[in-house]
């Protein structure tokens, strides 16, 4: 059977956690980067917790709370590709799969209408022995706390990108302890997350000293009416064709009034835009999605709404037109925008400034303490470079300065596999008779992918792995390669470092392919791999 491959920090997190629980811990926590793939660590951990679970007793089933449609969905399509077999559920408005294994719940629905039935059902189907709590730092909210008092014996585990609230309340009273963190900066080292850089936009007429502050953040209506009398729409428009008119990107507001206006100026600029709320149906919201997965669509403006659970790694340009003093609302909408994708090198945040401000939210606070300043138009890693830089004269080999110098700017280079990308940017890896490859999902599940296999001579199909995100899709693909490969398919395996033959080379320069002097095996294959690769796949990308 086919095994999902975790990245070692993934695999680290999920020992973390277990090791918590052995010691006594009954409410460990976890933090993990906008990226970092955060829902395949709990997928697998479920996994482990049901088939060798050492802490408590063998049959207690798990229950995921989210508490967004989206996060609902793509918990329960990860869990299902994690655990083929598994009884995996929903507790969501009409869905009441309360006697499955695992039940992926809305904590709006699990706590109003259906926690007496979730109890009573433990007499059946066999008691909850754990929750998990996706976006854990929204836990303190009482609808949690109900279904927390609900099943008091069962483990916990809070799983998040940032474990602080905008409005200050702390969380100490719901999570013992974080038990295993990474952060955006070691990420982007590894290769994991691509760099970021920002740019401001100086609104000279935005007044922020007027705006309320409520629950610690800036109050959205007062937010909104300001960013409307400073003409902030048209100041959008402007500063973003200036610097991201070839970038795909999400624009964040405070209302639906300045999300429309925003939509309005950046379309009447010759970039197509349209606006996602919480007013625009589910139906729409699919469509949007659809365009912009696609490219048909180049920006998506919102009003709040993509700030968690929203997948398309092509998102490559952030505009906080919703300044904030909350570092992490500020790091979930910048980090839509960090996932990695072929030929993208870095994310474009706009910041939009004005006058009388009071502390605002940077990508300084992406990592407290890691960079003094940043400089106009630099990057997270250059910044940590240069101040490393200037203090030391020369960077220490394996400090964190070291490894973003050194970094693979390529966005699959962390992969130790050998993928491929087609001229229109398809991405497979290469078996022999059979590759493996990455195609987009369903319009049912937009910003997903499936990991899909073409045999010689056979028409391609989807395999079990689907409705994934870009990270999720990769891990799979390069497990299901290995179950196919008969030759090694990492970028260190030993073939690729020997000299080609003189088949290879032939059947290179028959492809229209120069070889040149010094090219090994593998740097000729991968050449020999573009080439068919997009003989093969090109065909069926639309436009």
């Amino acid at each position: 059977m086919t095994e999902l491959r975790l990245r070692p920090y993934q695999r680290e997190a999920i020992d973390a956690v277990f090791k918590a629980w052995s010691e006594g811990m009954r409410r460990p926590a976890i933090v993990l980067p906008t990226g970092a793939g955060k829902t395949v660590v709990f997928s697998a951990l479920v996994k482990e917790f049901q088939q060798h679970h050492d802490v408590l007793r063998a049959g207690y089933r798990v229950m995921v709370l989210a508490h967004r449609d989206e996060l609902v969905d793509q918990a329960i399509a990860k869990l299902r590709a994690t655990m083929p077999g598994v009884s995996v559920g929903k507790v969501k408005a009409d869905d009441n799969d309360i006697y499955a294994d695992v039940m992926v719940c809305s904590v709006q629905t699990a706590q109003r209408k259906r926690l007496e039935a979730l109890a009573s059902a433990q007499d059946n189907a066999g008691q909850i022995g754990l929750i998990i709590t996706d976006e854990c730092h929204h836990a303190a909210a009482v609808s949690y706390g109900k279904v927390y008092d609900a099943f008091p014996d069962a483990l916990q585990l809070g799983v998040t990108a940032t474990l602080e609230r905008g409005d200050g309340v702390g969380l100490g009273s719901v999570w013992d302890d974080v038990v295993y963190k990474r952060s955006i900066l070691w990420m982007i080292s590894k290769g994991y997350l691509t760099d970021v850089r920002t740019r401001r936009v100086d609104l000279a007429a935005l007044d922020m000293g007027a705006v309320k502050v409520s629950r610690g953040d800036y109050a959205a209506g007062d937010l909104g009416t300001a960013l409307m009398d400073a003409e902030a729409d048209t100041a959008i428009a402007r500063a973003y064709k200036e610097h991201a008119g070839d970038r795909q990107g999400i624009v964040f507001t405070p209302t639906v009034e300045t999300a429309v206006a925003a939509t309005v100026a950046l379309n009447r600029a010759g970039i197509k835009a349209l606006t996602i709320s919480g007013e625009t149906t589910r139906e729409a919201r699919q469509e949007r999605y659809e365009e912009y997965r696609t490219g048909a669509l180049q920006v998506l403006v919102n009003c709040m709404v993509l700030t968690e659970g929203f997948d398309m790694p092509q998102v490559s340009a952030i505009v906080v037109a919703r300044p904030t003093r909350s570092r992490s609302l500020y790091a979930q909408m910048v980090g839509r925008g960090l996932r990695p994708w072929p030929d993208k090198t870095d994310c474009l945040v706009l910041d939009l400034v004005g006058a009388s401000a009071n502390r605002l939210s940077t990508l300084i606070d992406l990592e407290p303490g890691a960079v003094k300043e940043l400089r106009e138009g630099e990057s997270l890693a250059e910044a940590v470079v240069r101040e490393e830089e200037d203090g030391n004269r020369k960077i220490k080999a394996g400090s964190l300065a070291f490894e973003l110098r050194a970094r693979d700017v390529d966005s699959f280079g962390a992969s130790e596999h050998a993928w491929a990308r087609t001229a229109k940017g398809v991405m497979f890896i290469n078996c022999g008779d059979t590759h493996v490859f990455l195609w987009p999902s369903d319009q049912a599940n937009p910003g997903t992918w499936d990991v899909c296999l073409y045999r010689r001579g056979q028409q391609w199909h989807r395999t079990e792995y689907t409705g994934l995100s870009i990270g999720e899709a990769m891990a799979w693909g390069e497990a299901v390669a290995e179950d196919f490969s008969s030759f090694g398919v990492t970028k260190s395996a030993a073939w690729r470092k020997r000299k080609p033959s003189e088949k290879q080379v032939n059947f290179a320069r028959a492809l229209g392919i120069e070889v040149t002097e010094g090219m090994c095996q593998g740097q000729l294959g991968d050449l020999i791999d573009q080439r068919q690769g997009s003989r093969i796949f090109d065909p069926y990308v639309r436009g």
